[in-house]
């Protein structure tokens, strides 16, 4: 991208090619359009630097947008919100607290969109004792009737193990979106109670709430988790004849692990090659998961190779695949793995998983 220092766009047409690069991911772009923006003295404009951190917090710059939050004169309620959000998404909590820390910190009075992003973070990383906090806050702030709050605090609780809560809470909330129910059918799933998430999907049609992709994102996760393989394929077949609802590549990844979780791997094998997405990683990736959870090394040494050439760069792929080799008693090849991953300096994907059971 290239921008003449002759021609000077308002500050409204910038922020709207800095999102435009933010929700495209176009990160070379956005760091262009940074490089303007400070040579045409227009960084401290609010409007400007809430876009640009943002545009490298979905481009996965955490610490970019970090020095950025730093450095700006001024910050509003925009800047910290998106700050908040930024750090659940790119799963970057320092130590599992990076948006806690930062929200005890704002010097401004939070919102919905404030709350929801905490309560993210608290989900993400299974700490409840800090999620009943501001459980509590959105009471006394009389937020708990905002079913985007109900829909957070339920995962909250269902993700740090208290389903029971999560129920109580959705039980009491006024206002059920979809967002809500949506919440409520995947922590009954996650909780292995598929039939209960079944009745919850058919409850929430039977109240007028018209189901969405998300919805079935839940729905599938749900027959995955409890092995209720027949009901799955089912409601991914009328997905949209029945539903309205054209199924994505989410949805097919949820079916290959649903599946491979059942030990279909020659079927799961035979759904991702009837699909249109075979250049996805993340279809490939559950079906490599799927090998690897039942020792099909054959099928996983093919599934490998497939992802070695879309995401060379992604070492848990090898990781896998070596640990494939090691249950088989194939020593030697799993060595070579590991070389490979140690001569190309390749890295797996970063990810936290922590559950705070002192206030369970």
């Amino acid at each position: 991208m290239q921008l003449s220092e002759a021609v000077h766009p308002d500050l409204v047409t910038m922020a709207s090619l800095i999102s435009v690069c933010a929700k495209s991911l176009l990160l070379i772009e956005g760091r262009t359009l940074h490089g303007y923006v400070i040579r045409q003295h227009r960084g401290s404009d609010l409007s400007i630097a809430n876009s640009l951190i943002n545009m490298y917090l979905k481009c996965k710059q955490v610490n970019k947008a970090e020095i950025l939050f730093g450095t700006i004169p001024t910050t509003d309620l925009v800047t910290w919100n998106t700050m908040i959000s930024g750090y659940s998404e790119n799963g970057f909590n320092k130590d599992g607290r990076g948006a806690i820390e930062l929200f005890r910190s704002i010097n401004l009075e939070p919102n919905e969109i404030t709350i929801v992003g905490i309560l993210s973070a608290c989900t993400q990383i299974g700490v409840l004792r800090h999620g009943k906090q501001i459980h509590a806050y959105t009471i006394r702030r009389g937020f708990h009737s905002n079913s985007y709050l109900s829909a957070a605090l339920v995962d909250m609780y269902s993700n740090c193990g208290r389903l029971d809560t999560g129920v109580q809470v959705f039980s009491n909330s006024g206002e059920r979106n979809v967002t809500a129910w949506n919440s409520m059918i995947s922590a009954h799933g996650n909780n292995g109670e598929g039939r209960k998430a079944i009745a919850l999907f058919n409850e929430m049609l039977r109240s007028g709430v018209v189901a969405n992709k998300s919805t079935f994102v839940s729905l599938l996760s749900a027959c995955g988790h409890s092995g209720l393989v027949d009901e799955g394929m089912y409601y991914y077949g009328c997905m949209l004849e029945k539903y309205g609802v054209q199924p994505t590549v989410d949805h097919q990844v949820y079916m290959v692990d649903m599946l491979g979780r059942s030990g279909r791997l020659e079927k799961a094998l035979d759904f991702v090659m009837q699909t249109e997405a075979l250049a996805e990683p993340g279809i490939w990736g559950a079906l490599l998961s799927a090998c690897n959870y039942h020792g099909d090394v054959g099928m996983g040494r093919e599934v490998a190779d497939v992802l070695f050439k879309l995401e060379p760069q992604n070492a848990g792929y090898y990781v896998s695949l070596s640990n494939m080799y090691v249950a088989a008693g194939r020593w030697k090849e799993a060595v070579e793995l590991r070389n490979i991953v140690e001569e190309k300096k390749l890295k797996k994907p970063v990810g936290y998983s922590s559950i705070d059971v002192c206030s369970m």
